[in-house]
């Protein structure tokens, strides 16, 4: 080590130091600035995070828009999205009996999971179940899916799990037109998106297909 050099190492050493015992005393009051920074940082990361992700219902909409440009005939549902789609469809007050809803796709089928307000059910339809039974129950209907013009589906419900007890389809049909408003012997009108003509149910998703112009 050159010895012309010392000096100026042992000049930088010493500020190193003098720079550390200020940091060290004032640590407090760093903090105090450097803090809130730093949460506004994160929070900016998160509100960013946040309006990134692409919310069921959202994903279900882009998906059949997307049917009138391009040149494709179908786009495939994911049960989360069908989960959305279906809610949509629902006549309003039908839609206020029905809460935490999930779906689960079946062959042809549509299976829904969720709470179901009892309270406009008469007692007598309830049968043994009725002095047992709350105002939100957790139930499983589950039923087909079919069109009968462009635009408008229903689901045709022959099976309701109330209990853990499975219904005979007759009762279910007939719990859910009294559960359900606008359900017509069991029938449980949605309406489609426009341009929607066909829909398939399948395990691995809903394929919905657009309606063909002439």
């Amino acid at each position: 080590m050159r010895l012309w050099t010392l000096p100026f190492r042992l000049l930088g050493l010493l500020g190193l130091s003098l720079l550390i015992s200020v940091g060290w005393l004032l640590r407090k009051e760093i903090l105090g600035m450097v803090r809130p920074q730093v949460a506004r940082v994160a929070e900016v990361i998160e509100q960013r995070g946040a309006t990134s992700i692409t919310s069921p219902a959202d994903a279900a909409r882009d998906k059949v828009d997307s049917l009138h440009g391009w040149s494709a005939d179908s786009v495939v549902l994911t049960a989360a999205e069908m989960t959305a789609l279906l809610l949509d469809g629902l006549p309003a007050e039908a839609r206020g009996h029905l809460d935490s809803v999930k779906v689960t796709l079946g062959q042809s089928r549509v299976s829904i999971q969720g709470l179901l307000e009892t309270s406009q059910i008469p007692r007598d339809l309830l049968g043994p179940l009725a002095g047992v039974v709350r105002t939100w129950e957790p139930v499983t209907v589950a039923g087909d899916v079919a069109i009968p013009r462009p635009g408008h589906a229903e689901w045709k419900v022959d099976a309701l799990t109330l209990r853990g007890i499975t219904l005979p389809a007759d009762a279910s049909r007939a719990l859910i037109e009294r559960a359900l408003p606008g359900a017509r012997e069991g029938r449980v009108p949605l309406t489609l998106p426009d341009g929607v003509s066909r829909i398939t149910v399948r395990p691995a998703g809903v394929a919905v297909f657009r309606e063909q112009t002439r």
